[in-house]
């Protein structure tokens, strides 16, 4: 089996790759910038990988039909909430006319390939009720909740009139060493950076009232392998741990890792002008698949805060 991984230089796209080698035949991924190829660990320095940015339709058109992949993870595009309030238009067009050039190129020269498409739980917005399954309304508060409930929406479309093999992955807070921008690896990296200048500092946050669903990231790359080989294309599957935790809980338990003294400040700049208080998904679906979560939480923040120690200046 073929397998292209659009975002291959990203968090997830890391994790699931280095999954895939040894279990497919060959892996061909795609990174938005050159210099993202420093990102990808020693094991993934020899994948094939093309530089794209998902708004070139003409790119997207030349790398599908060079490749003709049997199975495709669409993970590529704008993948963070506040950037998408500063800029929604960007948001949109990587990710809506993005995923509207690979469906298109697929239908042209890989029909019968499996397209699995990260989508995500900012879809369903302010939930009505919890946990949230996978029929709740789409009611993102966000632009990228928004863009995501679009690209979302097109996978089934295409399905619908098409009949491509699409896979809805609606991804929650998905998590672990290495990813930049979310609220554990941000806490982590602060403490860290701390720690290496004498012990004493200030970690800087956002709201902390909110509570979210989080998983380990790899956890999550095998539910999603998972749903392309026993899911029924066209559907969603919402991917997550099923529980909800307290922003503040997350932070505490780094704290309580490092023996460093350390100030809390919320700033303003880390608050998202609108956010859903509580989210967390209903993963009966995908557990009848035969998926369940491995990793516990503890486990997670501190493989995380170890990775920012060892790491201090990734990603930078």
């Amino acid at each position: 089996m073929k397998v292209l991984i659009t975002g291959m230089t990203g968090f997830i796209g890391r994790y699931l790759a280095e999954s895939l080698i040894g279990e497919v035949n060959e892996v061909i991924g795609t990174g938005y910038r050159e210099r993202e190829r420093q990102l990808l660990p020693t094991r993934l320095r020899k994948v094939p990988l093309h530089i794209l940015d998902m708004r070139d339709r003409t790119m997207v058109e030349k790398i599908v039909e060079s490749v003709r992949p049997d199975c495709i993870y669409h993970l590529a595009g704008q993948a963070y909430v506040i950037p998408s309030y500063r800029d929604p238009v960007t948001t949109f067009e990587a990710n809506v006319l993005g995923t509207i050039y690979l469906l298109e190129a697929v239908r042209r020269s890989c029909p019968r390939a499996s397209v699995a498409l990260a989508c995500s739980g900012s879809e369903y917005g302010i939930p009505r009720k919890l946990p949230i399954s996978e029929d709740h309304p789409l009611e993102a508060v966000s632009p990228y909740g928004v863009s995501k409930a679009a690209q979302d929406l097109l996978a089934h479309q295409y399905h619908a009139s098409h009949g491509l093999n699409t896979f809805r992955l609606r991804l929650f807070g998905t998590t672990g060493p290495g990813k930049v921008g979310d609220a554990p690896n941000d806490f982590a990296s602060q403490i860290a950076r701390a720690e290496a200048n004498g012990g004493r500092g200030v970690v800087q946050t956002g709201d902390l009232s909110t509570a979210r669903d989080i998983s380990d990231v790899r956890d999550i790359v095998r539910a999603m392998q998972l749903v392309v080989r026993r899911g029924e294309p066209g559907e969603a599957y919402n991917l997550g741990h099923g529980a909800p935790v307290r922003v503040r809980e997350v932070l505490d338990q780094l704290l309580a890792l490092s023996t460093a003294s350390l100030k809390v400040v919320s700033v303003p700049e880390r608050m998202r002008p609108s956010d859903e208080p509580i989210l967390y998904p209903d993963t009966t679906k995908v557990k009848k698949l035969g998926w369940k979560p491995q990793i516990p939480l503890n486990q997670t923040l501190a493989d995380i805060l170890d990775f920012w120690r060892k790491n201090p200046d990734f990603g930078a």
